[in-house]
């Protein structure tokens, strides 16, 4: 099915169009337009054709990463969703454009970057490997502090009720992308380093830095990605023992059995002394056993 040749898809209703009845050639025409309205309507063509056969979008894959690319915001975040579906059809599909994937964490834009995070947390899920070379570009990410709209928040300086209320919603909403970027990032470290726990090595400061993020999730991540390291290089993690044993003291529950596991994946013997203590006074029983059984394994 074909439109007109300086406007891509205009005559396909893509909603009505049965995916077989696409054509690769317009749908690459569309991705490559220089209007931004061409080109997300290419990037939704593609997500129809998916759904017919992932084999006939590949030769389309290198057109949607260049498309993430792109200064436009939708383009990019309809890219991204067409890659997810791609991703979700054959891992394999995506391999040449995790990179570009990756360095959507970068942007200032939430919803960007979740868009980006959602295609990584496929590929780390099922292809960590594919993700080893943008372990530093994400852990950097993470390094961003939480934003937290408050008495800095732009609503406080408008007097429009109404439109206070909407900014604030729309504030909400960028925190909660945030948010579920930053997990989804997280996860694909996480699930790195447990593959492929040298690839973490160079990355170990970046990660223990981490270890003092506000999002206790983040943090969680950081002290699984170390314990993965710990367990195949500890003298990598060794340096970074201090930051771990402050987590117990962590308000989270999960977070101090987390930090009580990675100092027995490092084989911290300097820090019998604080799990010991740490068995003494939690308030968890569980998490006062564990303390003890691993202070007393690192004793042995």
């Amino acid at each position: 099915m074909a439109g007109t040749s300086d406007t891509p898809l205009a005559d396909v209703v893509l909603d009505d169009v049965l995916p077989e009845a696409l054509d690769a050639d317009e749908i690459r025409a569309a991705l490559t337009s220089s209007r931004a309205h061409v080109r997300q309507r290419g990037a939704r063509a593609c997500e129809r054709l998916v759904e017919a056969d992932v084999d006939a979008v590949r030769p389309l894959v290198g057109e949607l990463g260049h498309a993430l690319t792109a200064d436009n915001p939708g383009v990019v975040q309809s890219a991204a969703s067409a890659l997810y579906e791609v991703a979700v059809a054959d891992v394999t599909a995506v391999e040449d454009v995790v990179e570009r994937a990756a360095s959507l964490a970068e942007s200032d834009l939430a919803g960007v970057q979740v868009a980006g995070a959602q295609v990584l947390a496929v590929v780390g899920r099922e292809r960590p490997a594919y993700c080893t070379s943008v372990v530093g570009v994400l852990v950097d990410a993470l390094d961003e502090q939480l934003t937290v709209a408050g008495d800095d928040s732009i609503a406080e300086s408008v007097d429009d009720r109404e439109t206070r209320q909407t900014i604030r919603q729309h504030e909400q909403e960028e925190q909660q992308h945030a948010s579920l970027a930053r997990q989804l990032f997280a996860n694909v470290v996480v699930a790195v380093a447990e593959a492929t726990p040298t690839a973490v090595v160079d990355h170990v400061a970046g990660v223990a830095d981490l270890l003092d993020h506000e999002d206790p999730v983040v943090r969680g991540a950081a002290l699984d990605t170390l314990g993965a390291v710990g367990r195949e290089r500890p003298a990598a993690v060794a340096p970074f023992t201090d930051a771990i044993v402050a987590c117990l003291d962590a308000d989270e529950t999960v977070l101090r059995s987390r930090a009580i596991r990675t100092l027995g994946y490092v084989g911290a013997t300097d820090a019998v002394a604080a799990l010991e203590a740490t068995a003494e006074t939690d308030p968890h029983d569980e998490v006062a056993a564990f303390a003890a059984e691993t202070a007393a394994f690192l004793r042995q």
